[in-house]
Parts: C-alpha cells; sequence; structure tokens
C-alpha cells in the first residue's frame, strides 16, 4: 500500500465536518476519489442518490465490495483515477467529489477536477482533504510566499475555503505532516472574461517562473517579449514594472494577458 502513498482516516468528527461542508442531499450523485477502507463512503452513502466509489488499490477494493454491500447506490470502481473517464450520466448532469487526496498526486488532481469542471460545468463543487501546505497555497491571496500559479489558476474558476485543519495523528499509519479540508465551488462564469485563456495560463507561469525577480524581468525572461513592449504592456494594464508576481491579483494578471495579446496581434 505504500507506494499509492495512502493514509487513512480514522477520525468520525472529520468525516463529518466534510459531509456537513458537503451539504449532501439524497438527489446528489457523488465521485469519491479515493475511498481507502471507507470511513468517509459508509456515512456519504445513505445520504446521496448515488456514489462512485474509485479506488486504485485492488486489496481495499475487495474490502469495500464487502463492507459496502448494503447500500445499492454504491458503484465501487477499481482504477487509477488520473485515468478515469466520467460516465455518460456524469458529463451532462451535476455531480460532487470528496477526496483524501494522497500527497504526491495532489496538482494532477486538482488539475483533473478543473477539467471536468469545463467538460461540464454542472460539476460545482468538491471536498477535498489535502496536505496543510497545499491547502495554503490553494486559498491564497497575493501578497504571501504561499500564492502563486496553482492559487491563480483555480480561483481564476473557483472560490476556494479552508474548512478545517486536520492534524497527522487522525490518520493511519500517521503522515508526518498535517493535513487540511477544503471546499472548491466552482463559479458559474470564470472570475475574469478573457478572450485567450491559454496566453492567461502561460503569462502567469513566466511570471512566477522567477518569483524573486520583478514582474518585468520574470515575463523578460521567461515569456519571450521584447522588453520595450512588456514595458508598456505593464504600464497600460497598469502595473509597475517593479513589482513581483506574487503581489498581483487574478484580475491584474487578466488585463496584462489581454494588453499583450493586443500587442502581439497587432505586431504580426
Amino acid at each position: 500500500m505504500k507506494k499509492w502513498g495512502q493514509v487513512f482516516l480514522n477520525d468520525k468528527k472529520v468525516a463529518l465536518d466534510i459531509i456537513t461542508a458537503a451539504s449532501l442531499t439524497k438527489n446528489d450523485r457523488v465521485i469519491e476519489i479515493g475511498p481507502g477502507r471507507g470511513m468517509l463512503t459508509k456515512l456519504i452513502a445513505p445520504l446521496v442518490g448515488q456514489l462512485i466509489a474509485v479506488e486504485i488499490d485492488p486489496r481495499l477494493v475487495q474490502e469495500l465490495q464487502v463492507s459496502l454491500k448494503p447500500y445499492p447506490n454504491v458503484v465501487i470502481m477499481q482504477q487509477d483515477i488520473m485515468n478515469y473517464q466520467l460516465p455518460a450520466e456524469l458529463m451532462t448532469g451535476p455531480f460532487k467529489v470528496t477526496a483524501n487526496v494522497p500527497y504526491y498526486i495532489t496538482s494532477p488532481i486538482i488539475f483533473q477536477l478543473l477539467d471536468w469542471h469545463l467538460a461540464n460545468p454542472q460539476f460545482n463543487q468538491a471536498i477535498i482533504m489535502v496536505q496543510k501546505e497545499v491547502a495554503q497555497r490553494l486559498a491564497a491571496v497575493p501578497g504571501g510566499k504561499e500564492y502563486g500559479v496553482i492559487s491563480i489558476m483555480l480561483q481564476f474558476y473557483a472560490k476556494v475555503q479552508v474548512i478545517r485543519l486536520v492534524p497527522a495523528n487522525c490518520f493511519s499509519p500517521v503522515p508526518k505532516v498535517d493535513s487540511a479540508v477544503i471546499k472548491i465551488d466552482f463559479l458559474p462564469q470564470p472570475r475574469e472574461k478573457l478572450s485567450n485563456v491559454p496566453m492567461f495560463k502561460k503569462v502567469v507561469k513566466a511570471a512566477f517562473a522567477q518569483r524573486r525577480k520583478t514582474i518585468l524581468n520574470s515575463l523578460k525572461h521567461n515569456y519571450g517579449l521584447d522588453a520595450v513592449l512588456l514595458e508598456q504592456g505593464l504600464k497600460e494594464a497598469g502595473i509597475e514594472s517593479g513589482r513581483r508576481a506574487e503581489t498581483l491579483s487574478i484580475a491584474e494578471f487578466a488585463r496584462l494577458t489581454e494588453v499583450i495579446d493586443e500587442k502581439q496581434k497587432s505586431n504580426d
């Protein structure tokens, strides 16, 4: 089991806090990522219309098939979540996600959730447990060292809230770090209106590639646009060239992207 970085929640109060945050009803369809030994699964199952539990470990799947037999609304899938294809009924209708995310694949799963939301905007909520430091990055605001690419890319599409901290002793085996439960509420529309989202991603990544440098120098070295044009673009976007990327809001990155997009088009 170690190869999948598994730790199992053994604190019922934490599980109940996750359920409370999810506001589950009989109308809900839920995907649970990494149910493990099923502590949370058994609490969710009686509350929802359908629960799909996606577990990679075949030994745990066998345990779950026995312990969850009383719940006909639970479907257990033995699969790697990174290769999991949403069933047809979840490509169009609403659903929610709960997850105790293995630390080593947290970022890929976050971007997987984003992809699911973009494919089906009716997927509008995820309650997930991640390493505490990752939770702080996902919910970070401009101005701190936690704020970065993943903060911006998730918050561009969603409201992120830390629900509670979870000490390491709430798991077995006990990990070396604490965790946190976060609530991701996807927005009906992206936080800012953009004509070129791929460019927005490129600008944000380039800006943070050398986060100790100024926004001008980091973009100059990592984006590949002429320094004069960059200085003009920053000025038109109302952003001082001496600021660092971590001080820029999502709205400022969006303005800067629009200006750069216009300048590149005019130079083509």
